[in-house]
């Protein structure tokens, strides 16, 4: 097999001005070589997603945007380790605002009773709170290792549980359209723009959802944000004070969450590298499935020999080592 010259460059293997190797020892060498720049190369792309993930601004025009940390291999990890606590944080809460002893709860038990299919309304069951679950948990973990104001997470929270239940609203008045906007959307990745489309199908079909006053939204958001932390550990409130002796309340990942998403971060920067053709024949699978392939054992694919219960295992891993380390 010939060497392409031009691979070799592109990772300082060889100048432009030396021979491509000739010997089976040297195009090895070369292949080894070639390896670590893949895997240097992942970890630089694999910091560069995260670096996006936590950007306030845009890198091309310098605008404001939202931060996405929930996208991150910690953030994905964190959401689904946080999901089953916060499921039975929602559901007790629920119960017990209507077991007649608790009329304070009264505004956002019905919220959340507006964000359940009517059938789910009498069922007590973890699992239907899922969606909103998701909904808290996805809008707290988009920054957090970048902090956020308790405000800006409670209005986040609020706005997207309230478009649940608009959606649900719309669902049950007219699943065929609900089902037809659905399908036409699934290509679409803009919440913004589905957010006004489902809207624009809402109005043509005379459908008007009342929608919820800012005392309200603020209710509930703060709620499931307390819900939040005081069930999964992710976060934590602190208050600071300004030079006019005004108070503001920041939403932080508590000192265990951040020791955590570093040693997640460290564990999975190898995970992804940035993989090229080899240039030497693989070896082969003869001794064990994880024996072949790249000369490196970090850049052998696990998931080739990966069974349907092993990749389980390896999800429930991830959530426990989450559960241990909070």
């Amino acid at each position: 097999m010939e060497i392409d010259a031009k691979i070799l460059e592109k990772f300082n293997i060889l100048k432009k001005d030396e021979n491509v190797p000739s010997t089976l020892h040297e195009k090895i060498e070369a292949e080894k070589q070639l390896e670590l720049a893949m895997i240097k190369s992942g970890i630089k792309r694999f910091h560069k997603t995260i670096n996006k993930a936590r950007a306030k601004v845009k890198e091309k025009d310098g605008k404001q945007r939202e931060t996405t940390e929930s996208t991150t291999v910690y953030g994905q990890v964190l959401i689904q380790s946080g999901l089953e606590p916060m499921n039975k944080a929602i559901n007790k809460y629920f119960i017990e605002a209507f077991d007649g002893h608790a009329k304070r709860y009264a505004t956002e038990a019905t919220l959340l009773a507006k964000c359940l299919p009517i059938k789910e309304v009498q069922n007590d069951n973890d699992e239907r709170w899922a969606s909103l679950s998701f909904i808290s948990l996805k809008a707290v973990l988009d920054s957090i290792t970048v902090s956020s104001t308790q405000t800006k997470a409670v209005l986040k929270i609020a706005g997207a549980v309230e478009d649940e239940a608009r959606l649900l609203y719309f669902r049950e008045s007219d699943n065929k359209t609900y089902s037809q906007t659905k399908e036409w959307l699934k290509t679409k990745n803009n919440y913004r723009h589905k957010r006004k489309v489902f809207q624009y199908a809402m109005n043509k079909h005379q459908l008007e959802y009342a929608g919820w006053s800012k005392e309200e939204r603020v209710k509930l958001g703060k709620l499931l944000l307390e819900l939040l932390a005081s069930t999964t550990g992710f976060v934590k409130l602190t208050r600071t004070y300004t030079l006019k002796n005004k108070s503001i309340v920041y939403v932080q990942a508590t000192d265990k969450t951040m020791e955590w998403i570093e040693q997640k971060k460290i564990h999975a920067e190898i995970l992804k590298p940035f993989r090229e053709p080899m240039l030497v024949r693989p070896k082969t699978w003869d001794e064990n499935p994880y024996s072949g392939g790249y000369y490196i054992k970090d850049l052998r694919p696990k998931e080739l020999s990966a069974t349907v219960g092993e990749l389980h295992n390896q999800n429930q891993q991830s959530n426990n080592e989450v559960k241990d380390a909070l």
